[in-house]
């Protein structure tokens, strides 16, 4: 086989604690306002079936040291969002054409990261005003950062895991993964009835409240209890 050019390097995310071992990425699904404080935050109620969106898989950015890792701020945008979320790593293909059922989620999980969700909020004020697609929005270069993929043979019970984040130093976000509306097991099963989940498929899986703007220069900390913990500096 030879190509025209050279080929795009495959997207990947090292493995936590392991040398020269990767998680190779398939697709990235994101789930939206699926925290309590979260969809009140937003003026919603209830437990309304969870939506998608998803991201390029070459848009990931990856937090591997104590050092902040640098990302280039968005491009068409003067209000770039960011939130933290527990991040799932699947690392078994389901059958073709079948739904896998939320008691059976745990066999297609191969580990956890913890995340970062950016987005142009602009535009998705745009896509919503105009009943239009979130690609724009959402989907953009360097859209998403994540840390080590931890095996969950080696992360706690994440039913229940702190979450925070903090800008320059200050709190934007606390919470917990017990305020999940819709809990990994349900959130597996449901992807799982709209596309073949995949091995190497990663799905974000919402944030609490406080979500905001992060700005050039800005340095964001934070990260998921037996997840992972990220260092980053918007440039």
């Amino acid at each position: 086989m030879s190509f025209i050019f050279a080929p795009a390097v495959f997207p990947s995310v090292p493995i936590w604690e392991k040398k020269n071992q990767y998680f190779p990425v398939h697709r990235v699904y994101c789930v939206g306002a699926n925290y309590a404080d979260h969809v009140a935050e937003l003026g919603s109620e209830g437990r309304e079936r969870p939506f998608f969106f998803s991201k390029p898989a070459d848009c990931l950015v990856i937090s591997n040291s104590d050092d902040p890792v640098l990302i280039p701020y968005a491009r068409d945008t003067d209000n770039l969002c960011l939130e933290v979320e527990l991040v799932v790593a699947i690392g078994k293909t389901a059958p073709e054409n079948g739904v896998i059922k939320a008691e059976e989620a745990e066999n297609y999980i191969w580990g956890y990261a913890a995340g970062v969700e950016f987005t142009r909020r602009n535009w998705q004020t745009f896509a919503r005003e105009n009943r239009q697609p979130w690609e724009k929005a959402k989907g953009f270069d360097h859209s998403a950062l994540i840390t080590p993929i931890r095996p969950k043979e080696r992360t706690p019970d994440m039913d229940d895991s702190s979450i925070w984040l903090y800008v320059d130093g200050q709190e934007r976000q606390r919470g917990s993964t017990k305020q999940m509306i819709w809990k990994v097991p349900e959130i597996i099963s449901e992807v799982s009835s709209a596309w073949r989940l995949t091995a190497g498929d990663l799905i974000y899986t919402g944030t609490p409240k406080g979500s905001g703007p992060v700005q050039r220069g800005q340095i964001f900390e934070g990260g998921i209890q037996g997840a992972g913990v990220f260092s980053a500096k918007m440039i």
